[in-house]
Parts: C-alpha cells; structure tokens; sequence
C-alpha cells in the first residue's frame, strides 16, 4: 500500500473536554486562582495597553510661530500628565485670557519638535475575558491561565474579527442556504448567527451594524472576508473560499444547538488552539465521553475525511482504499490519492491535495 501523506484536520467534536490558553498581550496581573469556576465573561488578567503616540500641531492651536513655542510649555518633554492638565498656555488681551491646549487624556508629554508636541497618551487598561466556560487548571504568573473546558467544539478553516459570546441562532433551513441581510434586525443582537453557504455583503454590515456577536458561515469570498476583519465582526468560516455550502455535520451540530451559548474564537495559531472554532459549553461535565481529544487524528483506511475541492467538493466519507499507484484525473494529470465512499454510497478517487480529516 502507498505511504499516506499527512493530512489537513477539522475537529467536529460533539463533547469533548478541552484546554485553552488565555493569554495577555503584555505582561500584566493575573485575577485568578487554580481551580476557579469561571464564566465565559469573567475576567481572567488585566493589563496596561500600549501607549498611543499622538502629534498635536501646537504652535497652530497657540496662534504662535515656532520660534516663540518653547517659552509657553508648561509640561516640558518627559513629564507625566493627567486628563485635562494645561501642557501649554499662551496670554491674550494683555493677559487678560488665556489660550491654552489641555491634555486629551492621561499619557506623557514625549516631545516637542518644532511647531509639534508628541503625546504618548495611556489607554485603557486591558481586560482579558475567559471566554470559555471552565476550570483553571495552570496560571500563567503575569501572562495569564489555561482554562479547562467541556463542550461541543467546531474548528474552521479561517476566522477574523476577534472574539465573540453569544446565544447561537439559526438563520437559515438548509446548510446551503444564503443569509441576507434583510433577515437581521435588533433581535439577532449579542447573538452569533449560523448562516450556510454565503452571505451578502449587506448581511456582513448589517450584522456589524446590530452588534451581533458573531457569524458562523459555509464559505466567503476574499472581499467579503476583507470586510468581515475591517469591521471586526467575529466571523468564521467553516469549509472554504467563495459560496460553499456547510458541511452536513457541522451545520447538524450547531442547529442542534441553536438557542444555547457558544463562544466564537477566530484568533489562530495559539499553542492550544491552532484552527478559528467555536465552543458550546456543556451543561454539566464528567464522564468518560469528556476526555481530552488526540492531538492530531490517524490518516488510515476507514478514516472520515472532507472533500475540499474537485468533484465532490464539501462532502463526507471515509477512505477505503489506498491505491498503490497515482491514477489519472478527469484533467489528464496523474495524482497520488485515496478511494473514498461517500456519505451517498458513491465511491470516488480524491487527490490527497483535496483531502482533509474531519471528526
């Protein structure tokens, strides 16, 4: 039998016990202990954000030529200020007023250059969420937790926009079906939508527009995947580019589910969470059906795989078959590939490049 190659792998886990890192940015303070009971909404770490370098056109706002600045800076490079601190003040009307430029928040005066003065403003401090509902089970000393976690977990193939927790809503009958973006309105905010194939480009607006929590969706297009992460809407993709219906057992997972919390997380390539996915707590944990998923699924005969591309494309089956030598394609290009049945008792030669794991 032919070597199989190392494959692409999607995990559709209907209740599996989990564990992902909840990670600052920058160093900062960890509010949590071992063994905490957290909420998805919880904070976990809290962190000083970087600051925020501001020029401001000083001398113009003083009504004075470059040379004359200097004399008037109250708060010199260097010094701290506070919100609304006067960082220069210039007198008019023979001193009878006074014209002056006030700090916009909280920072340090960083320089003055020429007719410029350079604000490093602070923002607001950084507060991590745990996002997934679970148990501490390791702190991180000033980066953050790795929080364990029981519950259904479905991984995409690409996801942007952030994070998002919401109460899972169906929008559409069919895992082919198009949402559009008349079928969102006040109701679906704070929700995350489950659409099929596609969505409109009014769809993607109008759901940044109505906060919704985020979009679970067959396929996009490169603009409107571009569009998702402009207007930071937590979007995740589950099969691949362009209109692309959703996989059978992905979209019999998450309707089953319609109704309960979930999680959307699209950031990718942590060391526990390589792939964009979305996690539905369960309701009570325990039991030997909640152990900790393999690491990576088993490339063999009999394993269950996902047609990515080609004929076929989208669809479930499982390998019967390792040819021991490449056939010919429809194309009249020779490939490396498996016999798969497919989930209509079709059975079908795939390239191993159109070929991805799936459990």
């Amino acid at each position: 039998m032919a070597n199989i190659p190392v494959l692409a792998q999607t995990r559709v886990l209907p209740l599996a016990r989990i564990r992902r890192e909840r990670t600052l940015k920058w160093r900062g303070e960890v509010l949590v202990a071992m063994g905490a009971r957290l909420g998805a909404l919880d904070v976990v770490a809290r962190s000083d954000t970087a600051g925020q370098l501001s020029p401001i056109p000083l001398a113009r706002y003083l009504r004075l030529p470059e040379s004359a600045l200097e004399k008037h800076i109250v708060k010199p490079p260097g010094e701290q200020v506070a919100a609304r601190d006067v960082i220069a003040s210039k007198p008019e009307l023979f001193g009878t007023l006074q014209r002056v430029y006030r700090a916009p928040g909280a920072g340090r005066v960083a320089a003055l250059r020429g007719s410029w003065l350079a604000l490093d403003l602070i923002d607001q401090p950084f507060e991590l969420k745990a996002l997934y509902r679970g148990t501490v089970v390791n702190v991180l000393p000033h980066v953050g937790v790795v929080i364990e976690a029981v519950g259904a977990v479905v991984q995409g193939v690409w996801g942007a926009g952030g994070e998002g927790y919401g109460v899972l809503k169906k929008m559409v009958d069919s895992p082919s079906g198009i949402l559009d973006g008349d079928k969102i309105d006040v109701v679906s905010r704070g929700a995350i939508l489950i659409a099929g194939a596609g969505v409109t480009e009014e769809t993607i607006r109008r759901a940044a527009r109505e906060r919704v929590a985020g979009l679970i969706v067959g396929g996009l297009t490169p603009p409107l995947r571009d569009l998702a992460a402009t207007l930071m809407l937590p979007t995740l993709v589950t099969d691949g580019l362009g209109e692309c219906p959703m996989s059978a057992p992905i979209f019999e997972l998450l309707t089953s589910r319609n109704g309960d919390e979930a999680s959307i997380n699209t950031f990718a390539g942590t060391r526990t969470a390589a792939r964009p996915e979305v996690f539905i707590p369960a309701m009570a944990s325990g039991g030997g059906a909640t152990a900790l998923p393999p690491a990576t699924l088993v490339a063999e005969v009999g394993a269950r795989v996902r047609v990515t591309a080609g004929p076929g494309g989208g669809s479930i089956g499982q390998i019967s078959e390792v040819p021991a030598s490449p056939r010919a394609l429809d194309s009249g290009v020779t490939a490396w590939g498996a016999e798969v049945t497919l989930g209509t008792g079709e059975r079908v030669f795939v390239p191993w490049e159109n070929l991805e794991l799936i459990d």
